[in-house]
């Protein structure tokens, strides 16, 4: 008797690990099926640093990729992008948006939506900031994973673009690579994705 109570009471235990009986699940888990659920990369770059960061993601995860394109390309003088870029930022904040050629009808088969960027003066390059802006109903309630590449500058400002942009995302850990640390990028973004619960 005393042996049957202990097996039942471990084979229990094993079935519900968590209280209440749930099991513990991640980000872009279903719920009775096999797999982690379904991603998409959407990204926007001009100097490749962000494109190379989302080719690894979607190599990784062996997901759908967006590239968000401006319908005007950028200067290739660096300082008249720069100017460029300052005069959007500034229409930005007034409500103007500039004008890109990429749009998504739905996302409602992804779980997670990696979103990626470079950084223009502290806040999220202005195609991006466009696209969120035109996609914010579609991307509520969506969980929403930001990573960026800069110079030197931090992600914490763009992260409030994000936020002010998409309202009613979930925001996940963002992940930022700057010019000293974008040799890692190998190591490093598979160790995001392992910090989100993702394989």
């Amino acid at each position: 008797m005393l042996l049957a109570t202990l097996m039942l009471t471990a084979a229990c235990s094993k079935e519900n690990p968590r209280p209440n009986g749930q099991e513990e699940t991640t980000p872009g888990e279903d719920d009775g099926e096999e797999g982690n659920g379904r991603y998409l990369v959407l990204y926007c770059s001009r100097t490749g640093n962000t494109e190379q960061m989302a080719q690894t993601i979607q190599s990784t995860l062996d997901c759908d990729m967006i590239v968000v394109e401006p319908e005007v390309p950028y200067e290739e003088d660096y300082n008249s992008m720069l100017e460029r870029a300052q005069e959007e930022l500034d229409a930005i904040g007034l409500g103007n948006y500039p004008a890109i050629t990429t749009s998504v009808e739905s996302f409602e088969e992804y779980d997670i939506v990696f979103i990626g960027y470079p950084i223009w003066y502290g806040h999220i390059a202005t195609p991006m900031q466009t696209f969120l802006h035109n996609h914010a109903d579609l991307l509520a309630w969506k969980h929403i994973a930001l990573f960026a590449s800069s110079g030197s500058s931090g992600i914490s400002t763009s992260e409030r673009d994000a936020a002010t942009l998409v309202p009613d995302a979930v925001f996940e850990e963002s992940l930022l690579l700057t010019s000293s640390t974008l040799g890692n990028m190998a190591a490093r973004i598979p160790q995001w994705l392992e910090e989100l619960g993702v394989e």
